[in-house]
């Protein structure tokens, strides 16, 4: 009896009761990956903007096949191929796999190839799961941003997956971080202990320094009007990157857009960071795999705060 996966997505796209499970044989194993047992994903922006057919990944579906979702994987290594050496069944894993034009995730069993991968000391909490495309994110575009560390980094959205990330590494780095929020009294930032400010604060004067952008779009247009000219900017979300580089220009402001790659040396770095306690996921709450559409739903909502785990 041929072996079955269900794997949760999208046919059609639109809001949260357009996800479906889809039941998939399961194929040979490649020779360079590695099968393993989904034990948590989680929920990420590029997830919704995907369903909701926004962006590059979701230009690339054909019209009514099937679409996986979810890069995120926290499991147990079920078997391996025959060319890999670095890894064995029953090790625990964490990794962003298929990124970005493979989502497949939001799954029971995952093939990764084992580049995308990485072994853990233990087994951890559920809460891992978040560490991979967000912990990735964070870390990549603060290494687009010149370390300085005379000059505030603002990072705006620092409550949410990236951003709860990115201000703890950014002050392991040893910068000048400011919370740029509308929520400056939540207790995650009060967690985080780190310098708060509201966007009427922000506004009242003109200000030099750095932007971390995690929320794009027309807010990111807003922040820039009121950064002095040779101030750095790193934007995050793909869909207004062009509009904010292209406005930074215009106002003589550095800025540049990126894109999360896997890279198993950085996601070691945060494994390390979180294994010494220097790292923390902050979890908002948990779903089951059956309730991918409730814990989208969440999300849109706008009310949650660090990351969102799918229990497979």
């Amino acid at each position: 009896m041929t072996e079955s996966n269900y794997v949760y997505g999208v046919e059609q796209f639109g809001e949260a009761d357009r996800i479906v499970a889809r039941e998939h044989a399961i194929k040979a194993l490649g020779e360079q990956d590695v099968r393993i047992e989904v034990l948590a994903t989680s929920v990420n922006p590029i997830d919704i903007k995907t369903r909701m057919g926004l962006g590059f990944v979701a230009a690339q579906k054909p019209a009514n096949d099937f679409m996986g979702l979810g890069y995120d994987v926290y499991g147990r290594i079920k078997a391996v191929g025959s060319q890999v050496k670095n890894f064995t069944p029953d090790q625990y894993v964490i990794g962003m796999v298929g990124f970005a034009h493979q989502p497949r995730c939001y799954a029971q069993i995952v093939d990764a190839h084992h580049s995308e991968i990485i072994p853990l000391m233990q087994k951890e909490n559920s809460a891992i799961a978040g560490l991979c495309l967000s912990g990735l994110t964070a870390l990549q575009a603060l290494r687009c941003a010149p370390l300085n560390l005379d000059e505030p980094i603002y990072i705006n959205g620092p409550t949410g997956g990236v951003g709860h990330l990115a201000i703890q590494l950014a002050k392991l780095e040893g910068r000048k971080v400011i919370a740029l929020t509308t929520r400056p009294s939540h207790d995650l930032l009060t967690q985080l202990n780190v310098e708060v400010m509201d966007y009427t604060t922000f506004f009242d004067r003109r200000r030099t320094g750095q932007l971390l952008d995690l929320v794009g779009a027309d807010k990111a247009l807003e922040l820039l009007d009121n950064l002095t000219a040779g101030s750095e900017v790193v934007t995050v979300p793909t869909i207004s990157k062009e509009q904010v580089c292209e406005y930074a220009k215009c106002k003589q402001i550095n800025a540049q857009g990126m894109v999360v790659t896997a890279n198993s040396d950085d996601l070691n770095k945060l494994y390390r960071a979180y294994r010494s306690g220097k790292l923390t996921v902050h979890m908002d709450k948990q779903f089951a795999l059956s309730e991918v559409a409730d814990a989208h739903r969440y999300m849109q909502n706008g009310g949650h705060s660090g990351k969102v785990i799918i229990l497979a």
